[in-house]
């Protein structure tokens, strides 16, 4: 049964440390298929890899093993777990991290990584994911079960992602989540509770969002797709994910609204 591994860190594009983890990875097992979602996690920033990986852990074959190393814990009391779901398993710290994706497809079973017959044999107190989490992934893609690691545990950490919050004025209050790198600016709206916000609040959906970035406001296009406005004008669509997504058609809209990660904008609808 072929068991993928991805990889989600904050590491950044080309670390020497992701190279060191697919390493360990191979020297278990040298047939396994290692596919990076994203390295580049904001350093530090639990939540919004939690984000990325909640939208996008669905995508992946049955059976993938999610390897998750946002761990600025690292050495600490914090927990080395690994989790088996209904279609998935999911491989790192006990921060939170891995809880908005693993719930959201059933978790089984969590057990605590405490079995060293399958870290490397030197366990470094600043690199466990290359040191303990990588080879304990490596071992899950070979069909070891999750239980042969340790113990169950009855509960894991859980984290919340932040949702949108209608102010006092009728704008509702998001935060800029990830960036790509068209500079598209994806915030934590989905199109589900967009649905239902205009249902429950008797808003009626209109062509036309108030953005307000700083201290500019702005009358943006809700679109479907980009080219529905002029190049090099502002949009908003719900993308890929179903997230509301500020854009510029062939341009950068994280420059173009002065937006970056971590932001909050203010977005209201209304009618032309």
């Amino acid at each position: 049964m072929k068991r993928p591994i991805v990889l989600l860190t904050d590491f950044g594009e080309g670390s020497i440390f992701v190279g060191e983890m697919k390493g360990s990875i191979l020297k278990i097992n040298p047939e396994a298929t290692i596919v990076d979602l994203t390295n580049r996690i904001r350093p530090h920033d639990i939540s919004q890899a939690a984000f990325l990986l909640k939208y996008s852990f669905r995508y992946f074959p049955e059976n993938s093993i999610f390897l998750c190393v946002v761990d600025p814990e690292v050495g600490s009391k914090r927990r080395p777990i690994a989790i088996r779901t209904k279609n998935y398993f999911f491989v790192g710290p006990d921060n939170g991290l891995m809880y908005p994706a693993a719930s959201e497809d059933g978790i089984i079973c969590a057990v605590l990584l405490e079995n060293r017959k399958y870290f490397l044999e030197r366990v470094s107190s600043t690199f466990h994911g290359r040191d303990v989490f990588a080879p304990v992934a490596a071992h899950i893609s070979k069909g070891v079960a999750i239980e042969d690691f340790g113990p169950k545990v009855n509960s894991i950490k859980e984290l919340s992602i932040e949702e949108p919050k209608l102010d006092s004025e009728g704008y509702l209050v998001l935060k800029v989540m990830y960036v790509d790198d068209f500079g598209n600016v994806i915030t934590n709206l989905n199109e589900k509770y967009f649905t239902e916000l205009i249902s429950r609040e008797g808003f009626i959906e209109s062509p036309t969002i108030l953005l307000e970035a700083g201290s500019n406001v702005h009358k943006v296009k809700l679109v479907k797709c980009y080219s529905e406005v002029e190049e090099n004008s502002p949009l908003a669509l719900f993308d890929s994910f179903g997230l509301l997504e500020i854009s510029v058609n062939k341009g950068n809209a994280s420059k173009y609204f002065s937006l970056k990660e971590g932001d909050s904008i203010r977005v209201k609808f209304q009618n032309l």
